[in-house]
């Protein structure tokens, strides 16, 4: 007498959940959102994908539309036509008003140089050595040092 019912643990991606998982690549979805949106452990597709050569190709066709997706998804402008090598009117318009903006904001830099630079974190002070005494404190400490 045979049993009826299967033996060993239920299979977790079985066919329906492949079909499921491949239509969330397909519109976009990264692969460890689509196998948490269906409750499976993000291991198991990449083992079905070594095991499964069928599977394997649908999904490597999956995430070639999936990544169109992502990619047709992000907004016109001057990170499309840097970044996504984008050419449309609006992103080649976008790009070429910030380069220019750039490039003025560099040439006014450069003309105003009877003001005193301003203060920022890459600047370069001088050791003063009239003050800087070793031991004081650890900054004219490592101040003297550097010298």
């Amino acid at each position: 007498m045979t049993a009826t019912r299967g033996r060993g643990r239920p299979t977790v991606f079985d066919p329906d959940t492949q079909t499921a998982y491949l239509d969330l690549l397909r519109h976009g979805a990264r692969l460890g959102d689509a196998a948490d949106h269906l409750g499976i452990s993000r291991a198991t597709p990449n083992r079905a994908r070594k095991t499964n050569p069928a599977f394997a190709a649908a999904m490597g066709e999956a995430l070639e539309v999936g990544a169109k997706v992502r990619r047709e998804g992000v907004p016109h402008g001057e990170y499309r036509y840097n970044m996504l090598k984008c050419r449309c009117d609006v992103c080649t318009r976008d790009a070429t008003v910030a380069r220019t903006a750039r490039r003025a904001d560099a040439t006014t830099d450069t003309t105003a140089a009877d003001e005193p630079p301003a203060e920022t974190a890459g600047d370069i002070h001088p050791i003063r050595l009239e003050r800087a005494a070793v031991g004081e404190s650890s900054t004219s400490f490592l101040l003297a040092r550097a010298s």
